[in-house]
């Protein structure tokens, strides 16, 4: 899902835009949205940080929890109310008040719904598995850093500190949410094999059958070409925005 190599001329297009900038009522929209997302994912952030302090000692001797009861209890609401949120961020592509690409956009916000909605919500018992507390960690932390580093890239006023965390915790995060999504897949998947759930067989009307099992060991299978490319690009967004050298610093 890495996006393709900026040329200089779509550089050129980038920066004039940064100078303009959405119009008045679009950047007061864009400031309140950026600003609510960024203290919606701190609270998720907190209660999970919380639920760990309070709940470590009972784990086992290498850290490592079992099952995470009562964490989804703590961030139901937050966690509906503020990824569900972000499908907005499609909207904002698609009317041109943000300037992105749509598809990588839709396939990002898609693959968080999916997850939150098709896997912790809509399959019993997979919100008592650990990857729930290393997505929720991954997910809060990184959303934290990005919404507040859009906030104030809309004032022009990006403290190098939001910068450097921006394109440096993706190193830790990034496969901490990935192992955290793969390991609420693998326990969903006994469930959905036993039960059928969301799926259907034929004979049936409509002359069609489908394997929500199935479809899920495909999308898990996804993370093995696209992990590699989307970290890959990752870094190198890095290198150009903040990696050594001078050219970096007249960045």
């Amino acid at each position: 899902m890495a996006e393709k190599a900026e040329t200089s001329g779509q550089r050129e297009k980038e920066n004039e835009s940064k100078k303009s900038g959405p119009p008045p009522v679009a950047k007061a929209y864009l400031l309140l949205y950026n600003g609510l997302l960024t203290a919606g994912w701190f609270v998720v952030l907190y209660r999970t940080v919380l639920y760990s302090i309070d709940h470590a000692p009972s784990w086992r001797s290498d850290g490592i929890p079992t099952s995470v009861p009562g964490l989804y209890d703590d961030l139901r609401l937050p966690l509906r109310v503020f990824q569900t949120a972000a499908c907005l961020e499609v909207v904002h592509v698609a009317v041109g008040i943000v300037r992105s690409a749509l598809f990588t956009t839709f396939i990002q916000v898609f693959s968080r719904i999916f997850m939150l909605w098709g896997i912790v919500e809509g399959v019993a018992g997979t919100a008592y598995s650990p990857g729930l507390l290393l997505v929720a960690i991954a997910w809060s932390a990184t959303e934290v850093i990005r919404y507040s580093f859009y906030f104030f890239a809309l004032i022009d006023a990006i403290p190098y500190p939001i910068k450097w965390l921006r394109y440096t915790t993706f190193y830790i995060l990034y496969p901490t949410g990935v192992t955290g999504e793969l390991m609420l897949s693998f326990a969903a998947l006994p469930v959905l094999k036993a039960s059928h759930q969301w799926s259907t067989s034929l004979p049936n009307p409509y002359n069609l059958s489908f394997s929500f099992y199935y479809f899920l060991m495909f999308f898990m299978a996804l993370y093995i070409p696209l992990f590699p490319q989307l970290y890959g690009h990752m870094i190198s967004q890095r290198k150009k925005v903040i990696g050594g050298g001078a050219k970096s610093k007249q960045e």
